[in-house]
Order: structure tokens, then C-alpha cells, then sequence
């Protein structure tokens, strides 16, 4: 699809003057030139809004829950999480739940709330966490206004679910979470953190390669909540320093691996 806009291009071929030997004579200048210039759309942006149109009208129609609840999808795009069957696709709804579903032939094969121990995939908004932006430098696709982003994390090829998470009962924390094939279900690796200045940041997580490993660094603490540090007898020793996860192959998870010194 193409479409045409007429833009007046002013062209300053020559410059206004004036002749200082004749009074009165007009001052010159240069017409307005009509210019039309062709602006072809990307054809690749417009099939995949197509698909995307298009997988949200099977959803509305084959899932009950749309049918039960006055809920709206207001985010849609194809990933990759390993899930087999068919296409994977991750939506968020208006009430911030997210939901993974994997569909072929216009048909919805399976679909995902949660992990298999119960914690759901839910959205948050930014400033319920910080008054910056921490999510900005975390790599993947953002999912606007929330605290979600999806990708490869950890360079396997498959993506992963990456969540800023703030809560009174279990406080900052960030989630990932990936899909297990064995398992055929999604687990999580969730790590606590600290935020260091609401106001300024910097951010508490950083992708990183560090000591020749890939992985992100994290602002740790595992006693703070909302309603501020909780007292317990023997404090964790990683707390408010930079510790460096990366992904262990061994254990399917996002492991610590030391601390990072500068």
C-alpha cells in the first residue's frame, strides 16, 4: 500500500534584496513550488498488524474467559517460547493480566495464566515501583507502560519472560520466567532487589557480560518491603551490593555468580 502526500516545498533558489540605486522597486523572490512526494509504508509492519488484528479475533472469539468477562486485550505480538503446537503469542488485557497462547490454524491449542506453582503473569505500572524509568535499559520487547519486557535473556534462541514485581507481602523483586519442555509448563527464577534512589536510580538490574559470562547485575536485598527493611537476626551479606546472575545450564535457572567488584 502506498499513498501520497502533497508537501509546498519553499525553495530558496534566490535570496530577497533590494536595489539600493532604485527607489521603489519591488523585492524579488523565488515561487512556491508544489513538490509530490511518494511515502511507501513498510509492507512487512502491515501484514504483521494484519496477524495481529487478526489472532486477537481468535482469542475473542475461542476463549471463554472473553466471553465471562468484559476484558480487552490492549497488547499483541508473536515470541518465541519454545512452547510447541503452533504459534506462541503473548497478550496483556486491561486489567494487566498476561497470557501466552499458542495457536495453529486458527485455533487455540493451549494457553498459559501462570507457572505451574501458581504465580500468575501480571502486569504493573511503572510508578507503583519507581518514579523513573527502570525497565528502560532492560533489553527485549516492552510492553507499554508496565513493568514487562519479552526476549531472548539468556541467548538460547527462545525468549523469556523478564518482571519488575512490587508487592506489601513480598516486596521488590524481579521475575523471569521460561518454559520447560520437559516440565510443559513455565517456572520461575525470582530474585529480590533493592531500589537504590526512587527519585534519580540508577536502575537496580543491568544486562551485562561480566568475568566472560552473560548475564545482569543486581542492587540485592531480600528484607526490603513496602513497608520499609524488615529486622531479621542474621542480615544476608549480599544485601546493598551488585551481585551478578547468569544462567546455569545445570540447574534451568538464573543463578547468582558472585558479586561484581568494580
Amino acid at each position: 500500500m502506498k499513498f501520497k502526500n502533497c508537501i509546498l516545498l519553499c525553495i530558496a533558489a534566490g535570496l530577497f534584496f533590494s536595489c539600493s540605486k532604485k527607489k521603489g522597486q519591488a523585492l524579488l523572490k523565488e515561487p512556491v513550488i508544489e513538490v509530490e512526494i511518494e511515502i511507501y509504508e513498510n509492507p512487512n509492519e502491515i501484514a504483521a498488524e494484519k496477524e495481529r488484528e487478526e489472532m486477537k479475533e481468535i482469542i475473542y472469539k475461542n476463549d471463554e474467559y472473553f466471553q465471562e468477562r468484559e476484558a480487552e486485550i490492549d497488547f499483541i505480538e508473536k515470541a518465541n517460547f519454545g512452547i510447541p503446537g503452533g504459534d506462541n503469542w503473548i497478550i496483556r488485557l486491561n486489567s494487566r493480566h498476561v497470557l501466552i497462547y499458542v495457536i495453529k490454524d486458527g485455533k487455540i491449542e493451549e494457553d498459559y495464566y501462570g507457572t505451574e506453582t501458581g504465580q500468575y503473569f501480571v502486569d504493573q505500572y511503572m510508578d507503583e515501583i519507581s518514579d523513573y524509568d527502570i525497565l528502560h535499559d532492560i533489553p527485549g520487547t516492552h510492553m507499554p507502560g508496565g513493568s514487562v519486557s519479552f526476549g531472548d535473556f539468556n541467548g538460547d534462541g527462545i525468549d523469556e519472560i523478564f518482571r519488575y514485581v512490587y508487592a506489601k507481602e513480598i516486596g521488590h523483586n524481579i521475575d523471569l520466567f521460561h518454559y520447560e519442555p520437559q516440565r510443559k509448563a513455565f517456572v520461575l527464577c525470582r530474585i529480590r532487589f533493592k531500589i537504590i534512589d526512587t527519585k534519580k536510580g540508577p536502575a537496580p538490574v543491568k544486562f551485562m557480560t561480566y568475568k566472560g559470562k552473560n548475564g545482569f547485575k543486581v542492587f540485592y536485598s531480600n528484607i526490603e518491603t513496602i513497608d520499609g527493611p524488615k529486622w531479621i537476626p542474621d542480615p544476608d551479606p549480599k544485601n546493598d551490593k551488585w551481585i551478578f546472575f547468569s544462567w546455569d545450564e545445570k540447574q534451568r535457572m538464573f543463578a547468582e555468580a558472585g558479586e561484581v567488584v568494580d
